[in-house]
């Protein structure tokens, strides 16, 4: 059995739940409150309860997690080194102490400061369910919960971009699409589950100037570029609620890289 402490923060208007499991430097988990800290009072804004989850491993994070989704029948999960949830209809932030304490402190930063978007933007439940059913993605079963989830991801990114853009933290979102953008050379177009990936990874672009973007990208992703980016300034545009905008998102994606 791992070990795990709990610490208590109080926030003038909020209350941090902070959850260690495993062998996490001390320094390490100061750095995460006190960037969150930061991340709110720049926001002007915080949950009311946040749980913050730091885990010593991914193996750590990925068996607790899943333990957690088999329990609550949640059909897909993503591994990130930081990410949010609301499975519990609050919201969750978890860090991955073993991919994250190598990472430099602006990439840090601008992680911790994407997911602290997503738990003001999307804190609870309504924000994680998602039904698609009436598209035809050709797929059925696992596979079609999957690229159901990451177009919900896209969807919800576009949001967290332009409410950072919005508070005037435009070099946050660049930091972000610098690490994000990494992933861009191994990242294929050979599948919509690939197309999606790279949807997800070009999203930033709608708001900053992605330079030189086009030299970065997989060479089978190239032709799509300006394609899916004038399918995310649509999606952008939309109106309507979480499970709306994912259907809209697949249509429109879908008739443009037939």
């Amino acid at each position: 059995m791992i070990n795990s402490r709990l610490i208590k923060i109080n926030l003038d208007k909020g209350v941090f739940y902070v959850n260690i499991f495993g062998s996490v430097e001390e320094i390490f988990v100061d750095q995460v409150i006190s960037t969150l800290k930061e991340a709110y009072s720049t926001l002007g804004i915080n949950p009311e309860l946040l749980e913050l989850y730091i885990y010593e491993s991914s193996r750590v994070k990925r068996d607790i997690l899943l333990g957690e989704a088999l329990r609550l029948g949640i059909s897909v999960i993503g591994d990130y080194p930081v990410s949010h949830d609301a499975w519990m209809s609050w919201p969750r932030i978890h860090v991955d102490y073993e991919k994250c304490s190598s990472l430099s402190r602006e990439y840090f930063k601008a992680l911790l400061y994407h997911e602290a978007a997503h738990s003001i933007l999307h804190g609870s439940l309504s924000s994680y369910i998602v039904s698609a059913s009436s598209i035809d993605l050709g797929v059925r079963g696992p596979d079609l919960l999957e690229l159901v989830y990451i177009a919900s991801v896209i969807v919800k990114d576009i949001e967290v971009h332009e409410y950072l853009t919005s508070r005037g933290l435009i070099q946050v979102l660049q930091d972000y699409f610098n690490y994000v953008g990494e992933s861009l050379k191994s990242t294929e177009c050979s599948s919509l589950r690939g197309i999606l990936e790279f949807s997800k990874l070009i999203s930033p672009c709608l708001f900053i100037e992605c330079i030189g973007v086009k030299a970065k990208i997989h060479s089978n992703c190239r032709d799509f570029y300006s394609k899916v980016l004038s399918v995310l300034s649509t999606v952008r545009s939309i109106h309507g609620d979480l499970n709306f905008k994912v259907i809209e998102f697949l249509e429109k994606l879908l008739a443009v890289i037939k």
